[in-house]
């Protein structure tokens, strides 16, 4: 096993996948670790997985939505087994990203307390970030950077 492996946007994205198109039934981390192998080549750690705040996202918005309406067995003929397993993995898309809204509206709030507690304005919060001008010689600048 490797160690240390640093999982690129990629590997992450396939993972996120593998999460999104759990069949029913229960989502364990050690199974999503074993179904990972097919991404990354190798079984990775919980621990390793769930560092990744979008992988712990995924898997705690799948696991929601397991609990919460778990899917019946029906026969159904193919096209269609192929559009219900597609909706299934946009409805745990969409769960997700519901999850993470709540999470940066949490953030936000977070922010607007700390900036109202600093006596920040408006004006303050919508000063425009400062524009970097990699044209400019260094001899141009002052010991901070800035441009003379």
């Amino acid at each position: 096993m490797a160690r240390n492996r640093i999982f690129t946007d990629t590997d992450i994205e396939g993972i996120i996948e593998v999460i999104r198109a759990w069949p029913t039934g229960t989502i364990a981390w050690a199974n999503v670790c074993k179904k990972a192998e097919s991404v990354l080549g190798f079984i990775p750690s919980r621990q390793g997985l769930s560092q990744h705040q979008a992988i712990q996202t995924a898997f705690q918005a799948r696991k929601e939505g397991l609990r919460i309406a778990p899917q019946k067995d029906r026969p159904m003929p193919s096209s269609l087994a192929v559009a219900s397993e597609r909706i299934a993995r946009l409805n745990a898309q969409i769960a997700e990203l519901e999850l993470e809204n709540t999470r940066l509206r949490d953030r936000f709030i977070t922010w607007q307390y700390n900036a109202h507690a600093r006596n920040m304005t408006q004006a303050d919060l919508d000063t425009p970030l400062p524009q970097i001008d990699r044209e400019v010689d260094s001899s141009e600048k002052d010991e901070y950077g800035r441009v003379i």
